[in-house]
């Protein structure tokens, strides 16, 4: 008798749509690079957004570790954005 992944699928299915979402919330960030405190606050939003997004799943099999992961990946890309944008001034 197959196991029934439905339930899996769907949690996929929405990680996909979460990860998209949080990526355009990351492009949109506005901050000033030259301010530490504005790149941590820029950070500290993204960390939120991720929780908030991820809350209603955090139930399932590896969405802790999931959100973990989006939240360094989110951090290293504002820090690059930053660094960048320092670059140009």
């Amino acid at each position: 008798m197959p196991i029934k992944l439905d339930g899996v699928s769907e949690v996929k299915r929405n990680m996909e749509q979460l990860k998209r979402a949080l990526d355009g919330a990351v492009a949109r960030l506005s901050f000033d690079p030259s301010k530490p405190q504005e790149v941590e606050r820029a950070i500290r939003e993204i960390e939120m957004k991720v929780d908030l997004k991820m809350a209603p799943y955090i139930s399932s099999p590896g969405v802790r570790e999931t959100a973990s992961d989006l939240k360094n990946e989110y951090r290293k890309a504002i820090l690059q954005k930053a660094d960048n944008a320092r670059r140009t001034l």
